[in-house]
């Protein structure tokens, strides 16, 4: 316990900060927005390509690109005629 005239001196508070422009404050604002978003995009490009590498696949699924692409439903031979043209 320091009490009395030994105490040490108490350290002085800090400046306080300059007086900025708006402008200046408003640019900061922005260069830190687009940074938060190209690092988000970033993030987001690195998750899908880590999902693609673990599944063997990139993207979603489209029905005409995947594996049965553009085959449609599967019908019963018996509904399948040249006046129904397969359906």
């Amino acid at each position: 316990m320091c009490v009395g005239p030994f105490k040490p001196p108490s350290m002085p508070a800090p400046p306080p900060p300059l007086p900025e422009e708006e402008s200046v404050r408003q640019q900061r604002e922005r260069l830190r927005k687009s940074q938060q978003l190209e690092r988000t995009k970033t993030k987001q490009a690195q998750y899908e390509d880590r999902v693609a590498a673990y599944t063997g696949r990139k993207g979603r699924r489209s029905l005409l690109t995947g594996r049965r692409g553009g085959q449609g439903f599967e019908i019963a031979g018996s509904m399948k005629s040249s006046a129904t043209l397969g359906a």
